[in-house]
């Protein structure tokens, strides 16, 4: 009877916390992309406020409700010396720890405090960093993938060669996140602030950068095949050798970007900006809903020079 009755309660708040945030634990969860499709694009009504911008109360709602570990028993409070699997880290402040090769699986670091953390090839994957504080932090090498740090603060974040494939960054704060060769494949960066980001020869395949803002970011020779990158802001960054093919693009921004070699095969590009980009054989072969400005410098499906006209 106990065991049923705590089976039930588990249950009940397994349900509020997905009504809470749907991808807790599992990064995208189900709504990964399937191999070869685009992922949706989400409701705008649903988008995540970007963390700043949160209310106290807010914050507090996201991080008061109880969560368990997957076979339904307690976590035990996390002592930050000695962390262990499953711990409970809630508002704890761990500022400074010095963690290499730690082992964090299924973590609970909501609205912890983890600021110049040193955490260089950990594993903390399948974690919860909700509304947490992790600037200036560094998981180079790391597997922190399926994990949810939707709504934290990733403000100049080192994630060098790290694994944060299917992982939940909507409304994150990854002003200036550093993730030369990272994994971010099925992630989903909605409305997430990714200003002057580096993310050279990153994997962004299958993707939702929806409405995210990566001005001036540098991203050269970066995979972002199939992502859906649906009004999202590219202004003034480097995106050289990227390869956006069959990318939905709509209404993207791309202004002042450095596109040599970049590769827009098969991507739907309708109403996106390209004025004042710089071009060099940039391929667009087989792209759909292509501006004016671009077909009249097409020769051969590529394009060279910079783009002088708006649409």
């Amino acid at each position: 009877m106990f065991i049923q009755k705590r089976l039930a309660i588990v249950s009940v708040l397994g349900i509020l916390m997905s009504a809470c945030s749907p991808n807790v634990g599992n990064g995208r969860g189900d709504s990964t992309a399937s191999v070869g499709k685009v992922p949706p694009t989400p409701d705008p009504d649903q988008f995540l406020e970007v963390a700043n911008f949160l209310e106290d109360e807010e914050v507090d709602s996201i991080i008061n409700i109880e969560s368990f570990l997957p076979d339904g028993s307690k976590r035990k409070t996390g002592i930050k010396p000695v962390p262990m699997d499953g711990d409970d880290f809630r508002r704890q402040n761990l500022d400074n720890a010095y963690w290499p090769k730690v082992s964090v699986m299924n973590g609970d670091f909501r609205g912890a405090s983890m600021r110049t953390v040193k955490c260089k090839k950990c594993n903390l994957k399948n974690s919860d960093f909700r509304t947490a504080d992790i600037r200036w932090s560094v998981f180079d090498f790391g597997d922190l993938s399926n994990s949810n740090f939707s709504q934290a603060k990733l403000f100049h974040v080192h994630v060098n060669y790290a694994n944060l494939e299917h992982c939940d960054f909507r409304g994150a704060n990854m002003f200036g996140m550093e993730g030369h060769h990272a994994v971010m494949r099925n992630c989903d960066m909605t409305n997430a602030l990714m200003k002057d980001s580096e993310f050279p020869d990153a994997d962004f395949k299958y993707s939702l950068l929806v409405h995210t803002r990566l001005i001036r970011a540098v991203m050269t020779g970066s995979d972002f095949s199939y992502t859906n990158c649906t009004d999202a802001d590219f202004s003034g960054g480097g995106f050289a050798h990227v390869n956006f093919s069959h990318a939905v693009l709509k209404g993207a921004n791309f202004q002042g970007c450095r596109l040599q070699y970049t590769n827009f095969e098969g991507a739907d590009i309708e109403g996106c900006n390209f004025y004042g980009a710089h071009m060099e054989k940039t391929n667009f072969e087989g792209a759909i809903n292509i501006p004016k400005s671009i077909r009249d410098m097409m020769v051969d499906g590529k394009v060279t020079g910079n783009v002088s006209e708006r649409d």
